[in-house]
């Protein structure tokens, strides 16, 4: 089984300096990524946003600071020193899933880690932390992964891929930060050593632990799919060495209710979906082109999002006809029809919301 490995993903490739001793090793083995790579390497997508300059001035403010509001909380658990130890009771998994949705998540799950569940290394994207780690080596130091969805705000998300989209997804990445950080804190004070990955540090890609944590099934856009907020969700995770009873991946049919589906792959801007399936460590993904993906972002200014909002289990589902729809291929196609007549093809509100409409002026 191959670890995974941070330096492979886009965000780390973009980011390597051109003709650097890190980019040059990099790219010796991986050739065939290189030139579509440095088509969009560092390119800024947040100034490419199609809005007037008064727009920027007064709304960019609304999200310029999350990254110092994740530092300071990474900062905080980071900081917090492990406590004694006390002896935890049966079935406090129970308690924790109940704890870490008090904090603000939407949906908890927990697995066992072992070394093919963190990244091998580092892919150098935490320097909004002031941390300069790349290729440094992970040591899987946890032993329990709690796993936990947070759901994004589904009004703003239906005007992807405008800017309303991208102020759902950076608050809710600060909300991720702010459960990890807590629950960290909170299992730290109990003397268990813990680690909160938030979206400037990840000591492992949390979209196969989501699935082992019965949080979701991988669908064909590679995010993972929830019974009842759909894709639009963000994860976080928090590590720890506290022995908790785990949870067990679900199947609810959603590898063939894509295929019956495939809206995501439809809507998709840049094409950069396929319907082509790959197994990465036991998991079904699908084959992605996350270069054009991130070469669209270049042009929008945002992070799309056409995908999330295309789902149908996004916008609602009768979830009665899921739980019961695996292997029934006609009861599958009525839900795709019944979402179809609801929504067509993509749930798509074009109109500004009042937080980014600006009125007459004085």
């Amino acid at each position: 089984m191959k670890k995974y490995d941070e330096r492979e993903t886009l965000f780390s490739r973009v980011n390597l300096e051109k003709d650097s001793k890190d980019y040059k090793e990099f790219y010796s083995n991986h050739k065939d990524t290189k030139v579509k790579d440095d088509s969009v390497r560092r390119m800024s997508f947040r100034n490419a946003l199609k809005k007037s300059d008064q727009f920027k001035e007064l709304f960019f403010p609304i999200i310029s600071n999350n990254k110092l509001y994740i530092k300071n909380l990474h900062e905080m658990a980071e900081n917090y020193k492990v406590k004694d130890k006390v002896d935890i009771p049966k079935e406090f998994h129970k308690n924790i899933k109940e704890i870490t949705k008090y904090y603000g998540a939407t949906d908890v799950g927990i697995v066992k880690l072992d070394e093919h569940s963190y990244y091998s290394h580092f892919g150098g994207l935490s320097e909004s932390l002031g941390i300069n780690n790349y290729g440094e080596i992970i040591k899987p130091n946890y032993k329990t992964g709690i796993i936990f969805t947070v759901k994004m705000d589904l009004e703003l998300m239906n005007r992807a891929p405008h800017y309303e989209e991208l102020l759902t997804t950076e608050q809710t990445y600060v909300k991720v930060a702010e459960v990890g950080s807590r629950l960290a804190i909170y299992l730290k004070s109990l003397g268990y050593d813990s680690f909160s990955n938030n979206s400037e540090i990840y000591l492992a890609p949390l979209v196969p632990l989501a699935y082992d944590a019965g949080l979701g099934e991988i669908g064909m856009s590679n995010h993972l799919v929830t019974l009842e907020h759909g894709d639009n969700v963000r994860l976080g995770a928090v590590f720890t060495n506290m022995d908790l009873e785990t949870d067990k991946p679900i199947d609810f049919g959603l590898t063939d209710f894509c295929k019956k589906c495939a809206l995501c792959l439809i809507n998709c801007p840049s094409h950069s979906i396929t319907h082509l399936p790959r197994m990465v460590n036991g998991r079904q993904f699908y084959k992605f082109d996350d270069t054009s993906c991130f070469e669209l972002w270049t042009k929008t200014g945002t992070d799309c999002g056409v995908c999330i909002q295309s789902c149908p289990f996004t916008q609602g589902i009768d979830l009665d006809k899921v739980k019961r729809m695996k292997d029934k291929p006609e009861l599958m196609e009525e839900l795709v029809k019944e979402h179809l007549e609801k929504h067509t093809r993509r749930k798509y509100t074009k109109h500004d919301l009042d937080i980014v409409k600006i009125g007459d002026k004085k």
